[in-house]
């Protein structure tokens, strides 16, 4: 009688979560393809800031599945996936960027349930 307010909070936590993750691993796929044929430096640049937005992906996917501490989890890999989106945005990455920034947003939203 009690638990169930906690296990429903919990699946919608997992399935915003699962659903972040899933926009800021597309969105980090993405940047990783574009910038392999981009130039040195930008290039070098936008797979570093790729593969810091499929490691969000990972921290955002596992937050959300955790006991202990999800939001903390969620709020960190959120923070960090909305900063590697921000800056790729800058960096001209468009759609790929907003889907990371996407991403992070949710991861923030699955935060305060």
């Amino acid at each position: 009688m009690f638990g169930s307010g906690f296990f429903r909070a919990r699946l919608v936590r997992r399935m915003i979560s699962t659903v972040a993750a899933l926009l800021a691993f597309l969105g980090g796929v993405l940047v990783l393809v574009g910038s392999i044929g981009a130039g040195a430096l930008v290039g070098l640049f936008g797979i570093l800031l790729g593969l810091g937005a499929l490691l969000g992906a990972w921290w955002i996917y596992r937050g959300g599945r955790a006991l202990l501490f999800p939001r903390a989890r969620l709020s960190f890999a959120g923070f960090l996936t909305t900063a590697a989106g921000v800056i790729l945005f800058i960096l001209g990455s468009g759609l790929d960027a907003l889907l990371v920034i996407a991403g992070g947003v949710l991861s923030w939203v699955a935060t305060v349930l």
